[in-house]
């Protein structure tokens, strides 16, 4: 059995997505594997949550003790905040593009060892850049995982509070996030290509733009946001009530929510089988496991 510990130089740095792409692509190869998340912080509850959601790996919708890692897979990864007290046979530390410091990312390198180091969150043809800063303070292997606007986007539980708004429809979405923010179209009629556009979205349209609204509706939006108060027809509350997408009303202005609703992306949690298939695609297409497995 292999142990691999990923751990990261700061909270935040993104290591239950990596935790969770580098379990599911050992579980692709045909391994028998275990994920787990050690209880050493505040986020561990619902790391541990999230992670139990990865397909066809054994895990524990609660975080598990140090010393009580079970030992009957192939590969065992493990999640921690630290390293202290857990056994590894490799280590992958992750550090988020332009947090910590040289000083904190080499400390963290010679007190690891890590044989992999992943810098998360790298701007757009900036990889190569972060991953050469990170080789030259001693890291024996680089990679990059590039910004990804699903895994930094709030979910609609994290936007009802900034626009003071109140939420109906599926509740089983409430925790899920999309990738886009649209703001509705001037016309209906303008919004069919515009909607197609961006398949996995959240719409906000004035409150008694109604054609914008059931026209946004056919193309399966996560979440529809009507600014400015109630809906003019009470036919979009009905089709909340009976199809999968959030409500959310908000007396605010159209303007003013995309303004409430822009500083929340980048600071949003980890939760979500929207976010987790975001992560295990983006590690798969970025992170070759190599010769960790």
């Amino acid at each position: 059995m292999t142990r691999i510990l990923v751990t990261s130089t700061l909270a935040g740095d993104g290591k239950s997505v990596v935790a969770a792409g580098v379990a599911a692509q050992l579980r692709a190869s045909g391994a028998s594997v275990r994920l787990v998340r050690i209880d050493d912080g505040d986020s561990a509850a619902a790391d541990a949550a999230q992670l139990a959601r990865v397909n066809g790996v054994r895990g524990a919708s609660a975080p598990t003790a140090a010393s009580d890692i079970p030992s009957d897979t192939d590969h065992t990864v493990i999640e921690a905040s630290s390293a202290t007290e857990i056994d590894a046979d490799h280590t992958i530390l992750v550090v988020r593009h332009g947090e910590a410091d040289d000083d904190t990312v080499s400390r963290a390198i010679a007190d690891l060892e890590p044989g992999a180091v992943i810098v998360n969150g790298t701007p757009e043809h900036g990889a190569e850049a972060a991953m050469a800063r990170v080789s030259g303070l001693g890291a024996a292997a680089v990679a990059a995982i590039p910004q990804d606007r699903h895994l930094a986007a709030p979910t609609i539980r994290d936007i009802v509070p900034a626009v003071e708004g109140e939420l109906s429809g599926d509740e089983t979405l409430y925790d899920e996030a999309s990738r886009d923010l649209v703001i509705g179209p001037v016309s209906a009629h303008e919004g069919m290509d515009y909607f197609r556009k961006y398949p996995d979205k959240t719409l906000i349209t004035r409150h008694d733009r109604t054609d914008i609204a059931l026209g946004a509706l056919d193309y399966e939006p996560l979440c529809l946001i009507l600014a400015g108060g109630e809906p003019t027809l009470p036919y979009v509350h009905q089709r909340a009530e009976r199809e999968s997408f959030a409500l959310i009303i908000t007396g605010m202005t159209t303007l003013e929510a995309v303004d409430a609703i822009g500083p929340l992306y980048g600071d949003s949690a980890f939760i979500g089988q929207r976010k987790l298939d975001a992560a295990i695609e983006i590690v798969a297409a970025n992170v070759a496991i190599g010769d960790l497995a």
